[in-house]
C-alpha cells in the first residue's frame, strides 16, 4: 500500500528528480519502522495533505527525506488531535462525576421534606417519618456506645 501511495505522489507532483525503486523500498522500510502504529488511512491522509501542499513546497524534488518530513508533520498533527480528544473526554468525565456530587446534603434533603410536608405532601411526610426513625435509631446506637465506653472507663 505504501509503495502505491508513494508512486501516486511521485506521479502527482511530476517532479524531475524522482525516486528509484530502491529508494522507494528503503523509504517504505523506514516508514514502517518509524510509524508502526499508523493505519492505512493515516498514510492516505498524510499523502493527500502533502498533495495539497500542506507540508510545504517540494521544489521539483521528492525523496525519502521529503516523505519522512511529511509523515513527521502529519504525526505531530495526529498526536495533537489525539491529545485534545483525550483531554476533552477527561474533562467530560470529570464534569459527569462532579454532577453526581453536587446533590443535596442530608440536612438539605430533610429541610426539603419538611417544606413539602407543610404543603400537604403525604409521600414527603412518610419519607420524613422514616428519616426521623433512622436518626433516632442511630442516635440511640451512638448513645449506647458512649455509655459502654463510659462504663469501661469507670472500670479501669
Amino acid at each position: 500500500m505504501l509503495v502505491i501511495l508513494i508512486a501516486d505522489a511521485l506521479e502527482f507532483f511530476n517532479v524531475s528528480n524522482t525516486m528509484s525503486a530502491t529508494q522507494v523500498a528503503t523509504t517504505v522500510d523506514l516508514i514502517i519502522e518509524e510509524y508502526p502504529y499508523m493505519k492505512t488511512d493515516d498514510f492516505k491522509l498524510c499523502f493527500k495533505n502533502a498533495m495539497k501542499m500542506k507540508y510545504g513546497e517540494n521544489y521539483n524534488r521528492i525523496d525519502g527525506s521529503i516523505i519522512m518530513g511529511w509523515l513527521r508533520e502529519y504525526n505531530k498533527e495526529r498526536c495533537a488531535v489525539a491529545d485534545n480528544q483525550s483531554w476533552n473526554t477527561h474533562k467530560a468525565k470529570l464534569s459527569g462525576e462532579t454532577s453526581f456530587t453536587s446533590g443535596l446534603s442530608y440536612e438539605e434533603y430533610r429541610n426539603e421534606l419538611k417544606l413539602r410536608v407543610e404543603q400537604g405532601d403525604e409521600e414527603a411526610a412518610k419519607a420524613l417519618s422514616l428519616s426521623n426513625e433512622i436518626i433516632s435509631y442511630l442516635n440511640k446506637r451512638e448513645y449506647g456506645k458512649q455509655e459502654a465506653e463510659g462504663d469501661n472507663l469507670l472500670e479501669h
